[in-house]
């Protein structure tokens, strides 16, 4: 694990202290938690406006598809293939001409 030295915003001073009160965790693992929930945001929005696919999300997350996929599920998030996708695919395959 790498050490990084940051400065720190008050308010987010004030959320690694709230996480690490209630979760009764030292303020670095608190941060180290504030830190990968952010990420798995970040990733998910990506996901979601489709700008990485299922299998880049869950390389980034460093999990396995089914894990991802249950992860962007707990997040609200629906898939990012629309219908015209799929038509789009079908057409390569077995054009409707």
């Amino acid at each position: 694990m790498k050490v990084r030295s940051m400065r720190i915003p008050e308010d987010i001073e004030q959320a690694i202290e709230y996480v690490s009160r209630i979760e009764k965790v030292e303020k670095a693992q608190s941060l180290r938690k504030l830190a990968r929930v952010g990420f798995e945001s970040y990733v998910a929005k990506a996901y979601k406006e489709g700008r990485v696919t299922l299998r880049e999300a869950s390389s980034l997350l460093k999990l396995t598809l089914s894990e991802t996929i249950d992860l962007l599920v707990e997040m609200g998030v629906k898939g990012n293939i629309r219908a015209k996708d799929v038509l789009a695919s079908l057409n390569t395959f077995a054009p409707l001409n």
